[in-house]
């Protein structure tokens, strides 16, 4: 099966790079920037580079090819979509890559369900430094066939069971973690550099987060936290204080004790009276009577 991208940008062009290693002879693509001065230069170089054709047509691109990836910002996702429409058939497969919100993922499947094989594919990691074998988890109807042509020619595709929309939402809810999760870390070692003590921090940190199983962990921290949200709204106030003093910057702690005000407003310590809930899933129930 022959493939194309719309857009030939940073992934599309990576990705392309890494199937061509491994001998796929032709890769279509279509970018509208082609021929814009700043941007079409760099397109054209990357193309010539690694063997892709430029097609001058949406048209031509997606009659063209077996599979086609959408590969252009979260904004024109909706519109391609729309554009690609009226070329595609039903042994055609639309994989759309575009790091966008579920929603935006459900509406491009509803455009494209009744011509094509929709694929939800939600990169989950830099795709530069792995190209084509970039973790990739998807969903959508044309979810397995998509792993099934390509994983032989090593991209790493995990088939997420469920409709379009699914792998998307997993992306989005784990970038609340990954990217706050850094900016964390961030905000707790530049405070700590002001005593020279950032190293002994993290090393507490690694401590807690390494005392047994990732899961087991996990289930006690968010287990314990929804029952000392109160005590520990109070702590944080400590925290702010002192970043205060030391005139640092404290968003990701501000943050942090509003999170905590609004999970003692919930009434999980009574609800659970005082004792920790044994496995985390627990919390939802309640938490769904409150909304």
């Amino acid at each position: 099966m022959n493939i194309g991208f719309i857009g030939f940008g940073e992934a599309a062009y990576n990705i392309a790079a890494g199937l061509k290693s491994e001998g796929f002879s032709e890769i279509l693509a279509y970018d509208k920037y082609l021929d814009a001065s700043s941007r079409g230069e760099l397109i054209r170089k990357r193309a010539d580079e690694i063997g892709v054709k430029m097609l001058p047509s949406l048209q031509e691109l997606v009659e063209g090819c077996g599979m086609i990836f959408s590969a252009v910002s979260a904004d024109m996702a909706i519109e391609l979509a729309r554009q690609a429409k009226p070329f595609l058939r039903p042994d055609k497969i639309y994989v759309d890559m575009n790091a966008t919100s579920p929603m935006t993922k459900e509406e491009v499947d509803t455009i494209i369900a009744a011509d094509a094989k929709f694929v939800d594919c939600a990169i989950m990691g830099p795709v530069p430094p792995y190209k084509h074998k970039v973790p990739m988890l998807v969903s959508g109807k044309g979810a397995v066939e998509f792993s099934k042509e390509m994983t032989p020619y090593g991209m790493k595709i995990s088939v997420m069971d469920g409709p379009a929309g699914g792998a998307s939402a997993s992306k989005m809810f784990r970038s609340i973690f990954m990217k706050g999760f850094v900016m964390l870390i961030l905000e707790m070692i530049v405070a700590a550099r002001r005593y020279g003590i950032e190293d002994d921090v993290l090393a507490s940190v690694e401590k807690t987060l390494t005392n047994g199983p990732f899961y087991e962990v996990i289930n006690g921290l968010v287990s314990r936290g929804v029952i000392h949200s109160e005590r520990r709204e109070h702590e944080m106030d400590e925290v702010l204080a002192t970043l205060e003093a030391l005139d640092l910057d404290s968003i990701m702690s501000r943050a942090t004790k509003e999170k905590l005000r609004w999970c003692t407003g919930l009434g999980l310590r009574e609800y659970f009276k005082g004792t920790p809930p044994g496995d985390f899933h627990e919390i939802f129930k309640p938490l769904e009577q409150k909304r």
